[in-house]
């Protein structure tokens, strides 16, 4: 009875009607209105250099999109699935089709490959996808890898390097295994340009691996209508450091210097894209990521139109788009941070509408991955599909000015820079004459500085490093990459934005379980705990980024307590920790006792005032360390004086 009650009160209260709420109180505002409360609020701050934000693209962030402040693009007027797929390249989104899920299963051997694939497609995986680049050297090699899959149920997201022989040597071993040609979908593809870029050679003359790839296009468009045999992947770019408008133009460009190529050999601009899928990493800025994806389907549906005259087929038009997690983010130390970055990177994805997904195992960057890693990177995205049911909503970032305004501006500034490469002769041309390379680097280096000062942060390597941690079982050296021998033209190396970082702290590791010795930091906090504590805190962070060992204490009451101590620690340096209002009194005679009492370096946290800056130089202070130092280059300079190499 008591059952029947709550149900009926349930049922009554779900038909009753809600009152009416009166929001009369509450009077409509404007943009300008908000800029005023902001800048009150904001007091002597800059409003333009606290509320808008510069990215690496050159696109400035503004702190308030609406639709009277920036008016929706033409695109974002458009239908989910309609010309120019900015909103999505299927009306229905993912709902009744999934993006595929296509978890790398790449091992040293076929034989291992074969194991590790298996059991991606058993748990969850959709799609046969490992490298083949040197691993499917044969027909026997695919075969092995092959062996015990069902190809008719399974689609290809295959990369076969520079050459198509990995494509041919595959639709061999399918035959063999006792399939029909017609069986194989998805893609097996190769990306000469790619390639030539990451390798800095190529394995055969330009003009041949067109040659090559036509044929290869020609007879897959024959016999495996649903196999694409093109993947240009974005990764060559961004695993160098490049920007969201780098990766995405030179992959385009990438796209048009074949298309031109393919032209001269029989194939138009239909053949080109009904073979070709792309593959754009994904980083951590969220919404540009997701921009990202959006812009690269408005700016392919726009080179398509420009090849066929304004009359473009509605299929060419649709471009193939995988995403994979981030290389260039994950970091060596705290490696499990990674698995939360990759989460995002894959749900900007999701967001940005991609056709299907790689996620990283958290740990490539700290050696071979286990079972384990391989799990989780898997699970991350079958519980975006089955419990955060991503495949609902359909363009869930559509009508958002902020992602609507973005994927605009990413568009025009991605046909910018395809245009200025086609004004140096294209893609090839630029690649040979290092221009290609040297626009990544630029924004590589950009990246490494603003980690090195900390302006940019990386969550338990240059920021909140866990010195409790050990290395994962099997965990090599942080990679740092070189140029292989006999290259034509100067690679693109895939790098990671914290392999400095990763460097500094590995040298203090070794130097330490060579000599049973490490770089000892003395804290002289001065004054009660109230006094000391922010800077002293803020000091320790600083100096555990590079797995220096920190001396603290709860405070000295005079300068000569705390000289004594430091003397007396044994420290490479000590770093004076305290208030502005305190250190003209107390730095000078303090900077004074502990050097003449030891040799060791003497800093002082915080910015000095200008005009005492001079007397603190003079009493003996070697240097300051506040937020606006550039860490690495400090913490290299203590390794230098400790003899650290």
């Amino acid at each position: 009875m008591e059952e029947c009650s709550r149900s009926e009160n349930a049922s009554a209260s779900q038909s009753s009607e809600l009152p009416e709420v009166d929001l009369s109180e509450f009077a409509p505002s404007d943009y300008e209105e908000w800029k005023k409360s902001a800048v009150s609020a904001l007091k002597d701050a800059s409003f333009e250099k606290s509320m808008f934000t510069r990215t690496y693209e050159g696109i400035t962030l503004e702190p308030l999109y609406t639709l009277d402040h920036k008016p929706a693009p033409p695109a974002a007027r458009t239908m989910p699935g309609a010309f120019p797929a900015v909103r999505g390249s299927r009306a229905s989104g993912y709902a009744g089709r999934p993006w595929e899920i296509a978890q790398d299963a790449s091992g040293k051997t076929a034989e291992e490959t074969a194991s590790i694939l298996r059991g991606e497609l058993e748990r969850g995986a959709t799609a046969i996808t490992f490298r083949a680049e040197g691993l499917v050297n044969s027909a026997a090699d695919a075969k092995a890898i092959l062996s015990g899959i069902d190809v008719r149920k399974h689609p290809f997201h295959v990369s076969a390097g520079a050459c198509c022989e990995p494509l041919k040597f595959i639709s061999k071993a399918a035959r063999e295994l006792g399939f029909s040609a017609s069986d194989l979908s998805g893609c097996i593809g190769t990306d000469p340009i790619g390639s030539y870029l990451l390798s800095g050679s190529l394995p055969k003359d330009f003009s041949a691996l067109a040659d090559e790839l036509a044929e290869a296009i020609k007879t897959a468009r024959a016999e495996s209508p649903e196999l694409r045999a093109v993947l240009l992947k974005g990764s060559v770019y961004h695993d160098g450091g490049a920007n969201a408008v780098q990766e995405t133009a030179y992959v385009m460009a990438n796209a048009i210097e074949l298309v031109y190529a393919l032209q001269d050999r029989g194939l138009d601009i239909d053949d080109f894209a009904r073979a070709a899928r792309f593959e754009f990493e994904m980083g951590s800025n969220f919404f540009m990521e997701s921009a990202k994806v959006r812009a690269a389907r408005e700016v392919w549906a726009r080179i398509v139109t420009e090849f066929s005259g304004g009359s473009p087929d509605p299929e060419s038009v649709t471009a193939s788009i995988f995403g994979r997690t981030s290389y260039f983010t994950k970091t060596y130390y705290d490696p499990y941070v990674n698995m939360l970055r990759s989460s995002t990177e894959a749900f900007s994805a999701v967001i940005g509408g991609v056709d299907g997904l790689t996620v990283g195992c958290f740990d490539e960057a700290a050696g071979e991955s286990d079972e384990f890693s391989r799990r989780t990177a898997r699970n991350a995205q079958i519980m975006l599909q089955e419990e955060f049911h991503l495949t609902s909503p359909i363009d869930p970032a559509g009508g958002s000015w902020y992602v609507e305004t973005l994927t605009d501006e990413l568009a025009a500034k991605i046909w910018e820079t395809i245009q200025d490469v086609q004004g140096r002769g294209g893609m090839l041309a630029c690649a040979k004459s290092g221009y290609i390379q040297s626009s990544v680097n630029e924004v590589l280096q950009e990246r490494f500085k603003r980690l090195a000062t900390r302006a940019d942060r990386a969550v338990g390597t240059n920021m909140y490093p866990n010195l409790t941690e050990t290395r994962l079982p099997g965990a090599v050296s942080p990679s740092f990459p070189t140029a292989p021998d006999g290259a034509e033209i100067t690679p693109i190396l895939p790098r990671r934005w914290t392999e400095q970082y990763e460097e500094l702290r590995f040298t203090t590791e070794k130097y330490a379980e060579r000599t049973g010795d490490n770089v000892k930091i003395f804290l002289a906090n001065m004054g009660p705990l109230a006094q000391h504590k922010a800077r002293a805190d803020f000091i320790t962070s600083f100096m555990e980024v590079a797995g220096f060992e920190i001396l603290t204490n709860g405070g000295y009451a005079s300068t000569d307590e705390c000289a004594d101590a430091a003397a007396a620690s044994g420290a490479d340096a000590a770093v004076i920790c305290s208030t502005d209002a305190s250190y003209p009194e107390l730095v000078p005679p303090l900077a004074r006792r502990i050097k003449g009492k030891s040799s060791m370096k003497v800093c002082l946290a915080g910015v000095p005032a200008e005009e005492h800056k001079q007397s603190y130089l003079d009493s003996g202070v070697d240097g300051f360390i506040n937020i606006r130092s550039n860490c690495l280059d400090v913490l290299r300079g203590i390794q230098k004086e400790k003899g650290m190499k």
